[in-house]
């Protein structure tokens, strides 16, 4: 990729203001190619592809692998998918887990991590548990199920109800049938230990430290291709400091 872009066989994608470059994203076993949409870019990519396999004796997955294109006919995807031997792919689609190009602030987007909260729900209901013992599958289980999204979304207001909703009717022994009383404000049982609470996370707080450590990297990764595409994008992480403490 480094010869193709040096060479001018491949053009990647300007972002922001200053025009940074993205061309490649890879991570363990998966890769994306951003660039024009053109048949150059597409030929060069076959041929990147067919290099990696003879160069190291792997076989690329096609059909893992999707086509995706903006600005451009349905017929031109058709025959740049055809020539690359994958699928088309709509939007939003799904990378490492985490929905591209769908609103986080949409409630849907969150209803595989409400379903498989209320499934876990399903498979304790038929055991008998403890106080303790829910205490800690709460805290070991229902909490770190949306821990991935909680890392890179804002969760939206209903989405938490729905999640404290779930986590306090199993903590009282109720499901999604059978409601029972619940004896301690949901506010005191998320409180620590030392001071009369079950250390159960807050979801709002919860959500709010991982978002934080985004910002925390972004001072410390300076030269990072993400800071520089923020940096671009947003002109400049000192501005956006700025704006993100006047929302204060």
């Amino acid at each position: 990729m480094s010869q193709a872009l040096e060479k001018g066989l491949y053009k990647g994608f300007l972002c922001g203001k200053d025009k940074v470059e993205i061309s490649l994203l890879q991570y363990v076993d998966d890769t994306i190619f951003f660039g024009e949409a053109s048949m150059e870019n597409i030929r060069a990519i076959k041929a990147m592809m067919r290099i990696f396999e003879l160069v190291l004796g792997l076989k690329i997955n096609f059909a893992k692998s999707g086509l995706g294109a903006f600005g451009v006919s349905d017929e031109w995807r058709n025959v740049a998918a055809g020539y690359l031997n994958c699928r088309l792919f709509s939007f939003p689609f799904t990378y490492l887990g985490v929905p591209i190009g769908t609103n986080p602030r949409y409630c849907h987007m969150w209803d595989p991590i409400i379903t498989k909260c209320e499934r876990k729900l399903a498979k304790w209901k038929q055991r008998h548990l403890l106080f303790g013992g829910r205490v800690t599958l709460i805290k070991s289980v229902l909490t770190s199920i949306p821990i991935y999204f909680f890392s890179f979304f804002k969760v939206p207001k209903k989405v938490q109800d729905k999640l404290v909703r779930i986590q306090r009717r199993f903590l009282w022994g109720g499901d999604q049938d059978q409601v029972k009383i619940t004896w301690v404000k949901w506010d005191t049982v998320c409180l620590p230990k030392e001071v009369g609470g079950l250390g159960i996370k807050d979801i709002n707080f919860f959500n709010l430290s991982l978002l934080g450590k985004w910002k925390w990297s972004l001072f410390h990764s300076q030269g990072e291709l993400w800071t520089r595409v923020l940096e671009s994008k947003y002109e400049g992480w000192r501005g956006l400091d700025e704006v993100t403490r006047g929302k204060g």
